[in-house]
């Protein structure tokens, strides 16, 4: 290289070092210390949580949607513990049988319900009744 008058020489890129060699796929980098997530342990607290909330909110009204949906919960908690039995798949087993268990509980009772001559209209006037009733003494 050579000087410019005044003896100054113009600055130089900093050497970098050399890089490494591209991979040949996609790299996945887990933080160190943290467990895998187990897909089937989530898709079972997935199912058996939606499960859960469509009895609640519905009155077991929609045991013929919830039991479908804790079923799979239940075989997918299943074969999630026997891969990883850590406290996710553990939690994913007692609340898909929670959920099948209120949901087939829901259905039978529905089910005498409507047998006596229950109706569901006749619920739903009487809760907006006595929704009513609460409003006015408020």
């Amino acid at each position: 290289m050579s000087e410019l008058p005044g003896g100054w020489l113009p600055p130089r890129a900093p050497s970098a070092p050399p890089r490494p060699p591209e991979p040949e796929g996609p790299v996945f980098v887990r933080p160190s210390g943290q467990e895998p997530t187990n897909g089937l342990a989530v898709a079972a607290l997935v199912c058996s949580i939606a499960s859960l909330a469509l009895l609640t909110l519905s009155l077991g009204l929609s045991f013929f949607f919830s039991l479908p949906l804790g079923l799979p919960g239940w075989v997918c908690a299943a074969r999630a513990r026997r891969d990883a039995p850590s406290g996710r798949p553990k939690a994913a087993l007692v609340l898909s049988v929670v959920a099948v268990s209120l949901s087939v509980l829901a259905a039978v009772v529905w089910v005498i319900l409507l047998a006596a001559g229950f109706s569901v209209e006749e619920l739903q006037r009487s809760l907006e009744e006595e929704l009513e009733r609460q409003r006015r003494a408020s």
